[in-house]
């Protein structure tokens, strides 16, 4: 990263005056050195060529060398110069960048925090780091010969860095290949003091091991801390009394007999692998080849002097002795690491250490170290097999993999003296954590198991008593199982800060911040207790990103501060902090901390714990930042189920909307910007949800994003807002003002004019955005009250107020919904439908609130604009307002119609009944709500956005009353137009007429048909027939479609489309199925009859060309005609009873008189108590005087319920016989089967028939006379008589067969009368059941109708005999009533018996 001066001469000399002043000596050479001066060098602007002026590629090693005469050279936060001249270059402290958090004063940024922990960057960082940080860094290499002195090449090969956090001088240490850092690391200053130093022996090869070094704490007569630094290969030591001063070690040169600057005795291929503080001022070095040396830097009487000795019997597996020397030296075995970590704690005596050291393996050595490099082996245990066998049994996921794969990364030592209120809670050993004396060691292990894709990791903790070992608990770590990079700056490292609470596990690009305390005793703690599981606590992984400049180079724990004042006296840049913390020096970054928030609720009943929502958090607010070193995404999956992290999202979403949270400045300059930055977190919410992949339910995706749609309209609003402001003058409030005035103090949150919370408006857009919905309802209420109440007495307010209002309204819906669409995908959802059902929310742009109060909103500005015409506006700014709210109807509108379409699909689809019923009301309002306001837009000229909106919204009618309305209001306007304007006129409105044209191309039947209804009711059916651009036949479909336009109908059938057969069928059905005047259907039907005659005609005349259509048309047409045949029959026999009945109204005067007389006439066979029977007669005979075509069932009741006795006979022979044949030409099915079974009811029950079973006393002439006189035997001669035509013609039903009918249900006719009056009908019903019931069961009824039957055959048999034998055939004129007649006569002598004696019988058995 650095590179050595190019220049002769130390660093030193480059910062240093040559005028010196020479340093007096005196006998203890230890008197105090002057302080060197803390100059900041400006960096020099040719310090770095351009990179891409490297023409050849830098070799791969480079050579640093070191100026010999000045070995150690110092400067405060300097950087060497390149042999170029130097020019002044102003350096400013770093700003905060937007989105950085800071801290409480200190500087520091935050870069994510929960509720148990804060990473934060702190400021504090030498300016020459801070440019490797932000930018690639090269190495300067010399170009070739004729090259101008002090250019240089760059090469992209970036130093390495190596570095350690000495929390208890509060100085952090970094070195290179060349340089050692030393700068106070909590300073709140970016640029702080920093010390440089340029290394004496510096690394021969790139690929070299960094040099280690460690500050040494201060002596008597220094403030500040010294510095040692060890070059692993050479073994070269160089050490610096104090770092403000660099003379130490030219006093060392000066003094060097006895005194040695390098590690004696090491093997070849060996190198330093630690430097380990072991007291005041002796430290321990690891070697690789696992031998361990006690290095000091100051001789007993405290004066600097370096000294090296190995320890005896140590973790080397080096043979001992010169001949094992020298075989290690040729093979090279001294080279392999197997010492992973050592560490150093204070002895029971002063001037005591002891030094454990742990081998990868699990073997674990502990020594005793004495003030002089005095020791002694105290403990040597392998524990491998102890370990993964503990680690094993309490994680089952380590079970899968094997045992050889175990190994151990580092050890640390449990802190003693820990508080008691600690103790209680840790997890650890709580003996061990109060024992307080050498002979027990109490530590932790990290172990691992590991295969080529994952690690699971472990802390065990172990305990050294009396020679013997004692292993703790296990505690797993879940969190992180990403496999040790063998590559990493920086091996895995555990720090256990006072009061051992928590434990951060740092890995090169992750820091695990671990509990080790106890979870409050619980029913499912105790459960786990007893199955030997140990209970989860609190666990979270920090991931840095995945970058080849970013890693981890050095660490170390800060400790909470003592009490003691005279503690760190000297420490003046110590950090106090309260709570432990690690401190990470992060390559490419700077230095951050990790600090537990609050150490005490460990303690409590409510420990920290990792939620969904605490995770959510840090993506959130964090993740967005492009410069955060950390990254929340992509790494692993959260250990929450989808519902939890659903909940999450929203509770965390809801908390943005209404900055709830923390981490959301509740004062903001630019409101603007606020809320962009909130947008940007719910962005960033969905985003990171998405990229979990997991499976959220569509109800939390919905509540997400309408959560989000309404910060957009918040934003939206707000600028609207600010518009207005402009646009009035300064202190009038515009309608925003008024709406958050307006609402209820119930349904906003309160001001806090305590601590100044003064702007009602800001503070509603910061706090209130989730009731958005309330805001829009009040949009057209604050209008209401404010016109109403008489609040402003000028219209032209109104008129600004308005235009405002549809503003809003029209803004907020139209912008909820493009976000809707735009980002539909992102949520999971379909942005054009609104989901409805159990759990879905009410689309909040569509509540029934705001869509009654845009509707009003909407007619208010109906009405504000039919009073205020713009044309007629004198004001230029009104008339503006008024043009501008003119102008917002349609898309105004357009909002108020998907409010309400957006509304019914989610109420119909919900379980509750009440939505359910709204939800129908909103879609029947809505057809109803497309025409009349689509179709109000025409009264102020938006023809064409009229037009539009109808498309949109598929109002086929409203489409078609503008198009029509439009193309006649041209035309009308072009008829009175002057001549010069006509023509053209004329062509626009033809041109309207060919867009019609295309739009019944477009929409087919539902706009043509409608579109005809307006034509039709405005210009005539001939508007409908001469439409010149109707190319489907639409006029036609739409002519037949309507029952009402039948008349009109088949006259186009036969002019238009020249189909005489659709013609005919459509006179048929107007004759059947319209409710008409009689005469009307019978010239209907007679058309139709004629019609269908010249279609048969025309299809008989094509002779042998008639194909099998031909042929179904055919038979198709007879059925026809049948039809109207049975039609006109039952018209011809309703002609008879009127022409019965007309002798009886000639005396009225009115149509009531005309009735009145009818009834009184022939009713009388009705009793007068079946009141149900009368109301039927009556309805029916006031239709038949009418002349209205009367239903069949209505003729069946006058036929059998009327008077029509013998003095009618010459018109109705039999009136229950044409009854039948009503029944069978006009009734079918199961109907007419019970009216025939009804006719014959009441024809039976007109006789008394026990007094025809009476039969005593009584001669055959008496009997015969008695039966032939019975209404029964005249409708049996009828019948036989209709026979002869029509032998089809068979509806006989014995009297027991006819009970029943009509008695449980009425007739279809009366299905829509109350219950009541059908009950009425259905008791004049039973009452004509029982009558008859009465003769079946005791005058034989249905007996003596056979034999009344069989006589009535016989009877008409021989009349017809002896009609024939008289020449019937050569009867004229009527010869149908002649025979009728003849038919009657014989019938009636027959009855009497008059002709009995001439064939030696009496009566019908001479028959």
């Amino acid at each position: 990263m650095f590179a050595p001066t190019l220049q002769e001469g130390g660093p030193a000399k480059g910062t240093r005056s040559s005028r010196r002043r020479q340093r007096p000596l005196s006998g203890e050479n230890s008197a105090q050195q002057p302080k060197a001066k803390r100059q900041r060098l400006p960096l020099s602007e040719t310090t770095f060529a351009n990179p891409d002026a490297a023409a050849t590629a830098a070799p791969e090693t480079f050579e640093v060398k070191s100026d010999q005469l000045d070995l150690l050279g110092t400067k405060s936060d300097g950087i060497e110069n390149v042999g170029v001249p130097r020019r002044e270059l102003s350096v400013r402290f770093k700003k905060p960048k937007a989105g950085e958090r800071p801290n409480k004063g200190d500087g520091s940024v935050v870069l994510t925090q929960n509720n148990a922990y804060t990473v934060s960057k702190l400021p504090a960082l030498p300016d020459r780091l801070r440019a490797d940080a932000q930018s690639k860094t090269y190495l300067p290499v010399p170009l070739g010969e004729g090259t101008p002195r002090g250019l240089v090449m760059l090469t992209p090969l970036k130093d390495r860095q190596q570095g350690a956090i000495f929390s208890s001088s509060g100085y952090a240490l970094t070195l290179t290949h060349t340089h050692a850092f030393v700068w106070p690391y909590a300073s709140t200053v970016s640029s702080p003091e920093t010390f440089v130093f340029t290394l004496p022996y510096p690394s021969k090869h790139v690929n070299d091991p960094l040099p280690l070094g460690s500050l040494v704490p201060p002596s008597a007569a220094s403030d500040e801390p010294g510095l040692v630094v060890v070059m692993p290969v050479s073994g070269k030591i160089a050490y610096w009394e104090s770092i403000a001063s660099a003379a130490t070690l030219d006093f060392i040169r000066q003094q060097r007999n006895g005194v040695e600057d390098s590690i004696p005795g090491m093997f070849s291929g060996e190198h330093v692998l630690q430097i380990v503080n072991a007291e005041t001022s002796a430290f321990v070095l690891v070697l690789s080849s696992g031998r361990l040396a006690y290095m000091s830097v100051r001789d007993t009487h405290g004066r600097p002097g370096i000294s090296v000795q190995f320890l005896r019997d140590g973790l080397s597996n080096n043979l001992a002795g010169f001949l094992g020397n020298i075989r290690n030296a040729f093979s090279g075995s001294s080279s392999r690491t197997d010492i992973v970590a050592a560490r150093a704690t204070h002895g029971s005596n002063v001037g005591e250490r002891i030094i454990a050291a742990a081998s990868t393996k699990g073997r674990l050595c502990f020594w005793k170290i004495h003030r002089g490099g005095q020791h002694e082996l105290l403990i040597d245990f392998p524990l491998r097999d102890a370990l993964s066998e503990a680690v094993r049994a309490t994680d089952k996921k380590a079970q899968d993999f094997t045992p050889d794969s175990f190994e151990v990364l580092d050890f640390t030592f449990v802190p003693r003296g820990v508080e008691d209120k600690y103790i209680s809670a840790s997890r650890l050993n709580k003996y061990d954590l109060e024992q307080g004396i050498d002979t027990v060691q109490h530590g932790l292990l990290l172990v691992s198991h590991s295969d080529r894709r994952q690690s699971r990791y472990a802390i065990v903790e172990v305990t050294i008593e009396e020679g013997d070992y004692r292993l703790g608990i296990v505690r797993p770590i879940n969190s992180y199982t990403t496999p040790v990079r063998p590559v990493a700056a920086e091996k895995p490292r555990l720090h256990l800060p006072r009061p051992a609470l928590v434990a951060f596990v740092v890995f090169d690009r992750a820091v695990v911040v671990a509990s080790m305390g106890l979870l409050p005793e619980s029913p499912d703690v105790q459960l786990l207790d007893d199955a030997h599981v140990l209970p989860p606590t609190f666990e979270d992984v920090i991931d840095f990103r995945d970058e080849d400049s970013l890693q981890v180079v050095g660490s170390g724990s800060e400790e909470p501060s003592s009490n003691d004042p005279g503690q760190d006296g000297q420490r003046i840049h110590r950090f106090r902090t309260k709570n432990p913390a690690v401190v990470l020096l992060l390559q490419g970054v700077g230095t951050v901390r990790v600090a537990v928030t609050d150490v005490d609720r460990f303690t409590t009943n409510q420990p920290p714990q990792i939620t969904a929502k605490s995770k959510l958090e840090q993506a959130v607010f964090f993740g967005v930042k492009g410069d955060n070193p950390l990254v929340f995404r992509g790494k692993r999956q959260l250990p929450f189920s989808a519902q939890d992290i659903g909940t999450a999202a929203i509770l965390l979403s809801s908390e943005i909307l209404g900055s709830k949270t923390p981490f959301i400045s509740n004062i903001s300059a630019s409101l603007e910007n606020n809320l962009r930055l909130r947008i940007s977190y719910l962005d960033g919410l969905i985003s990171y949800v998405g990229e979990l992949a997991i499976e959220l339910d569509a109800q939390t995706r919905w509540k997400l994003l309408y959560n989000a749609e309404k910060l957009a309209v918040a934003t939206y609003v707000w600028q609207k807002h600010e518009d207005f402001l402009a646009q009035r003058p300064q202190g009038e409030r515009t309608v925003v003002t008024e709406i958050v005035a307006w609402i209820h103090e119930s349904q906003k949150t309160d001001l806090n004019m305590a601590v100044g919370e003064v702007d009602p408006v800001r503070h509603w857009f910061i706090h209130d955005v989730w009731r958005f919905d309330i805001f829009l309802a009040w949009t057209y209420q604050v209008i209401k009250y404010i016109y109403t109440k008489g609040v402003v007495n000028s219209d032209d307010e109104i008129t600004r107020l308005a235009w405002e209002a549809a503003t809003v309204e029209n803004g907020a819906l139209a912008e909820a919904r493009k976000f809707r669409l735009s980002r539909a995908n992102d949520y999971g959802v379909s942005g054009t439908e609104v989901p409805g059902g159990t759990g879905f929310p009410e689309p909040w742009s569509a509540t029934h609130l705001i869509i009654h109060n845009h509707k009003r909103l909407v007619e208010f500005c109906f009405k504000w604009l039919d009073s205020h015409q713009p044309a007629q506006e004198s004001n230029p700014a009104n008339k503006m307002l008024l043009e501008s709210t003119r102008g917002l109807l349609p898309p105004l509108i357009s909002q108020y119609l998907q409010s309400l379409i957006d509304q019914a699909s989610w109420a119909t689809e919900s379980e509750v009944s009440e939505i359910q019923e709204r939800g129908k009301l909103y879609l029947k309002a809505y057809a109803e709500e497309v025409y009349d306001k689509v179709t109000r837009l025409k009264d102020f000229e938006l023809w064409e956005e009229a037009i539009q909106l109808a498309k949109e919204y598929k109002g086929f009618d409203a489409l078609a009353e503008v198009v029509v309305q439009q193309i006649l209001l041209m035309e009308q306007k072009a008829a009175s137009a002057v001549p010069q304007n006509a023509e053209n006129m004329q062509f626009q409105v033809e041109e309207k007429k060919k867009r019609m044209g295309r739009l019944f191309d477009d929409y087919g039947a539902n706009f043509a048909f409608r579109a005809y209804e307006v034509l039709l009711e405005n210009s005539g059916v001939q508007a409908v027939l001469d439409f010149p651009y109707d190319r489907h036949g639409f006029a036609t479909l739409f002519l037949r479609a309507k029952p009402e336009l039948a008349k009109i109908s088949w006259i186009n059938d036969v002019q238009r489309e020249n189909d005489i057969d659709h013609a005919a069928e459509t006179l048929l059905n107007l004759g059947l199925s319209r409710k008409q005047q009689i005469w009307n259907k019978k010239i209907e039907l007679s058309l139709g009859k004629l019609a269908f005659l010249a279609e048969e005609a025309e299809q008989s005349t094509n002779g042998d060309h008639v194909s099998s259509a031909s042929t179904d048309l055919l038979a198709k047409t007879s059925i026809n005609l049948e039809k109207i045949d049975q039609e006109l029959e039952i018209i011809k026999i309703q002609d008879t009873l009127y022409k019965t009945i007309l002798p009886i109204i000639k005396e009225g005067v009115d149509e009531s008189a005309e009735l009145e007389l009818l009834l009184k006439e022939q009713a009388v066979l009705i009793p007068k108590r079946q009141k149900a029977f009368h109301r039927i007669f009556e309805d029916g005979m006031s239709r038949l005087l009418k002349h209205e075509a009367l239903h069949p069932a209505t003729l069946i009741d006058l036929l059998t319920l009327a008077d029509l006795g013998e003095q009618y006979e010459h018109v109705i022979p039999d009136p229950f016989c044409l009854a039948l044949k009503v029944a069978k030409y006009g009734l079918k099915g199961e109907e007419r089967a019970k009216a025939v079974r009804l006719i014959w009811r009441r024809c039976f029950v007109r006789d008394d028939w026990k007094a025809v079973n009476q039969t005593k006393n009584k001669g055959d002439e008496a009997q015969l006379t008695l039966l032939g006189n019975t209404a029964t035997y005249h409708a049996l001669f009828a019948v036989y008589e209709q026979r002869l035509s029509d032998d089809k013609f068979s509806p006989f039903v014995k009297p027991s067969e006819c009970l029943g009918v009509y008695t449980e249900e009425v007739d279809r006719r009366f299905g829509n009368l109350d219950e009541q009056a059908q009950q009425k009908i259905l008791e004049n019903m039973k009452w004509e059941d029982d009558e008859l019931r009465g003769y079946v069961e005791k005058a034989r009824a249905d007996a003596w109708f056979l034999t009344t039957s069989e006589y009535a055959e016989k009877t008409v048999t021989a009349a017809f005999s002896e009609l024939t034998a008289a020449g019937r055939s050569s009867v004229n004129g009527d010869g149908r009533s002649e025979e009728a007649a003849i038919l009657k006569k014989f019938a009636e002598k027959a009855a009497a018996g008059k002709d009995g004696g001439k064939n030696g019988g009496g009566g019908l058995f001479a028959v």
